[in-house]
């Protein structure tokens, strides 16, 4: 009690957040998650086309470096038309023919003005023409990439450019 007789009263706050401080945090960690999470999406879609062409170039090697030592002429013809572009493709060799697919929604198609097969000869895997231009697209992302065989030589290069 204090010197007059009353008693003095303090009041105590509790600690703790209260809902407003709380529902701002959870805004901001939500609009930080939905950046990321698109930024992640963007990015795996983008390897997705990198990846069927890189599936595309390792099969064109395979098939260059098998008329070499099967000294069999060895072929590869998309499916795929610059208008139209499918995810099939097909690998001749040895007189067996296998189809090939890659990955929803990866495509490939002959880049403009650009021949549907390329067959390399035997028996040290050329070319018989200039060579071929093949674009892996995607249908939900912009990025491109260009599969060319080069040349009478017939070696085969992954671009980002045509």
């Amino acid at each position: 009690m204090s010197a007059h007789g009353l008693r003095r009263v303090t009041f105590h706050r509790q600690q703790g957040f209260t809902l407003i401080e709380l529902l701002v945090v959870m805004v901001i960690i939500g609009i930080v998650a939905s950046i990321l999470i698109g930024f992640f999406v963007s990015a795996y879609r983008n390897t997705q086309v990198r990846d069927g062409a890189v599936q595309l170039v390792s099969d064109l090697r395979q098939i260059r470096s098998q008329a070499q030592r099967t000294s069999a002429n060895t072929s590869a013809s998309i499916s795929g038309t610059t208008a139209t572009p499918l995810a099939t493709y097909s690998i001749t060799s040895s007189g067996q023919t296998t189809s090939r697919t890659l990955t929803t929604p990866i495509r490939v198609a002959p880049y403009t003005g650009y021949a549907q097969t390329v067959t390399y000869s035997a028996p040290y895997g050329e070319l018989s023409g200039n060579g071929v231009i093949w674009e892996v697209s995607s249908s939900v992302v912009s990025r491109k990439f260009y599969v060319k065989t080069i040349g009478v030589t017939g070696k085969v290069i992954l671009s980002a450019t045509p």
